[in-house]
């Protein structure tokens, strides 16, 4: 469903809007229109636009290519610095579903009143299963200023037995993806872990074009010292595999295909019949011009099979 002109957040997967307009949302409980910055390729920025009729054009923040999300932070805070050296900035991801808009609004603002002192804090959830598709941060003792607590380790998607290990702990959270720091903090931390791409964030096309793509986990996150984490007070999704949008599909729109002998699986489609007969546990994506069928317990290797198709068949990807 997702493809290069229509990106998954600009998907209407679990009701009348998509990803992105919820994030919207969700930073406009936070914050008025003028201090809402959103960072997007150039390709996409009239889509975005369309969808954010809220968004006012001067904060625009155009990326001239996708460099990952290190770069795009650094776009960010080099923005918002300019505006207001003093900002606190929350990096609110636009692919994930969160159930309490102002319990979420609660934790971003706990987070913030954590980072006066110059650190960098993020937010996390308890796993709810060994998943291999997310970053773990081994956590120590609450303490300090908005309870948060300090991150001992930062674990990038991690193997199966170590995820296992992890969500038996007690001792680890998801890391939800969102970073509440100082604008010039995350350009400092950036100058500091990747000076290659703070250059690309600071400077012109010629140091953009040269920045390697990489994420602010890896980037900064896993080297940075005196990381913190505030628990998230509210339900939250990453819709980062066919797994996690057909839980979601069945708890909220009940996305069933008539099928017999089929549980735990879901059909995504808006078009034809799909029907099932004793496939438990499959997700269908059913769209004009192309079908997928994938297990469940294998969604995240979808990945893998993206990677083959823009090899082979790149023309269904665009």
């Amino acid at each position: 469903m997702s493809r290069a002109s229509r990106p998954k957040h600009m998907l209407r997967l679990f009701g009348a809007k998509s990803l992105l307009e919820a994030a919207w949302e969700r930073a406009r409980v936070l914050a008025p229109a003028s201090r809402i910055w959103v960072v997007v390729p150039r390709s996409l920025r009239r889509a975005v636009e369309r969808q954010l009729p809220g968004l006012r054009p001067e904060r625009t923040i155009v990326e001239a290519t996708s460099k990952g999300t290190a770069a795009a932070f650094g776009l960010a805070a080099r923005n918002v610095a300019a505006a207001d050296p003093k900002a606190v900035v929350a990096v609110l991801p636009t692919d994930h579903v969160v159930d309490d808009a102002k319990g979420f609004a609660r934790s971003v603002r706990q987070a913030a009143e954590a980072s006066a002192d110059g650190g960098i804090v993020c937010l996390g959830v308890r796993p709810d299963r060994p998943s291999t598709g997310f970053g773990y941060l081994e956590v120590g003792r609450r303490s300090g200023p908005g309870g948060a607590s300090p991150v001992r380790r930062f674990v990038e998607k991690p193997k199966a037995d170590r995820a296992r290990a992890f969500a038996r702990s007690g001792r680890h959270l998801w890391n939800v993806g969102v970073v509440v720091a100082g604008a010039r903090t995350i350009l400092d931390a950036l100058a500091r872990h990747a000076p290659s791409i703070h250059r690309a964030a600071t400077g012109g096309p010629a140091a953009w074009a040269k920045a390697p793509a990489r994420s602010f986990d890896r980037a900064v996150l896993e080297k940075v010292d005196g990381l913190r984490v505030v628990p998230l007070a509210s339900r939250w999704t990453d819709v980062g595999s066919w797994d996690a949008a057909a839980a979601l599909a069945s708890s909220r729109r009940g996305r069933a295909a008539v099928s017999v002998g089929s549980p735990g699986s879901v059909v995504f489609g808006d078009g034809r019949v799909v029907a099932l007969v004793d496939v438990p546990g499959v997700v269908v994506v059913d769209t004009p011009d192309a079908v997928l069928v994938v297990s469940r317990r294998s969604a995240e290797k979808v990945r893998d099979l993206v990677a083959k198709l823009a090899r082979e068949r790149p023309k269904v990807l665009r």
